[in-house]
């Protein structure tokens, strides 16, 4: 099967001799010949292929993570991107999740000097973080207290992340789609300027 299959290729050849089929290769250089061909072919058909390419929308990609280690991921995301941060919702959920990396993502955010926007509760927690605001990039709105951020939301880089850290199992959702995050960072700055 395989000599035929080289046959068909042209990377060999046959002769009968007395009722039998003698088989030889055909000169190294009909495999350069056959690479060009395949070469030329594709050549023709690249820019066909670049402009169906261009056609296509943008698929939105959406990851589920679970778990404190899954859910990490996604900060680590947020830093290598190293884009403003818009961030909405709980907080407190976030840092008691994280109390351990917090201090270090915090630090790594202020070293790659990444602002980050944040609307949420102003609760005893945030003191701290109130104070450092400056020196950190960080800029704080405050919502009333009778409202309920159930879930945090990051905002970044033609992404949006959702984590929902109120309860165990922990996981977020990570939407990667430049509609889906301009829609999410107009609703955010929408709120910002409406917030005194």
């Amino acid at each position: 099967h395989l000599l035929e299959s080289l046959e068909q290729k042209g990377l060999a050849g046959f002769v009968m001799k007395e009722s039998k089929k003698y088989f030889s290769p055909a000169q190294p250089s009909k495999l350069v010949e056959n690479l060009e061909e395949k070469k030329k072919i594709i050549e023709e058909i690249i820019p066909e292929l670049d402009s169906l390419s261009d056609s296509i929308t943008e698929k939105p990609r959406v990851v589920i993570f679970e778990g404190v280690k899954g859910v990490r991921a996604i900060l680590k995301d947020v830093l290598e991107e190293k884009s403003t941060i818009y961030h909405y919702g709980d907080i407190i959920s976030m840092r008691n999740v994280f109390a351990h990396v917090f201090p270090q993502y915090i630090s790594e955010r202020v070293k790659r000097k990444i602002p980050i926007k944040i609307i949420c509760k102003k609760e005893e927690a945030h003191k701290e973080l109130i104070k450092t605001a400056k020196k950190e990039y960080r800029e704080f709105k405050f919502i009333p207290n009778d409202l309920k951020f159930e879930s945090s939301v990051f905002v970044y880089s033609n992404k949006v992340a959702v984590f929902n850290l109120k309860q165990e199992p922990y996981f977020a959702v990570l939407i990667h789609n430049n509609d889906f995050y301009n829609t999410q960072k107009n609703i955010f700055e929408l709120m910002w300027s409406l917030i005194k």
